[in-house]
């Protein structure tokens, strides 16, 4: 007498994205401060942001992110860059649409998962003028900011393993802000 027993095994494969951000002052653009290391999201849950953060990351500005500029800095909070068309955080543009509107915005898509959390320090998440306004601004934490929850799209993170990058983060929070008013 034998007895089978029909069992099923699911593995899931979690695969993550490395890229990275290599930055320098404005002031002093030949002196880096470091390497910011970010691990993207490869889930089903935000497909076209990774993509369109991933494509930028590989163009020079006024069409990408090689060269511009961080352009809000919030201590405590956040700092916020992809705006590599005016630099003030009133433009860019995602892969999708390169047409510009009137406003110099344009080339924005929808937004794809609102489940994701700030629930932490390093969290990257896109930046947006409301619902469904992605371009290519983003945005990473400083610590734990629930109230954006539902609101971003989170697609990816600082690796807080890689010693560099947590100095670096710290680094870009104690910088003064040298341009504009307020936070800008």
């Amino acid at each position: 007498n034998h007895t089978y027993t029909n069992t099923t095994t699911t593995t899931i494969i979690i695969m993550t994205i490395k890229a990275y951000l290599k930055l320098s002052t404005t002031t002093n653009p030949s002196t880096p401060i470091g390497t910011l290391h970010l691990k993207l999201n490869t889930n089903n849950r935000t497909p076209q942001t990774t993509q369109n953060f991933l494509q930028l990351l590989t163009k020079p500005k006024p069409n990408g992110y090689i060269g511009s500029t961080f352009h809000r800095l919030i201590p405590g909070f956040m700092i916020q860059g992809g705006d590599f068309t005016k630099g003030d955080g009133t433009g860019g543009h995602s892969i999708y649409n390169s047409s510009s509107s009137s406003s110099g915005g344009g080339g924005m898509f929808d937004d794809e998962d609102l489940t994701g959390t700030h629930s932490q320090r390093g969290i990257l998440s896109m930046a947006n003028a409301g619902p469904n306004t992605n371009g290519s601004q983003f945005f990473i934490t400083f610590k734990r900011v629930a109230h954006l929850d539902g609101k971003h799209v989170v697609f990816g993170c600082v690796d807080m393993k890689e010693g560099e990058s947590r100095d670096v983060l710290k680094t870009l929070e104690e910088m003064e802000v040298v341009r504009g008013g307020g936070d800008r």
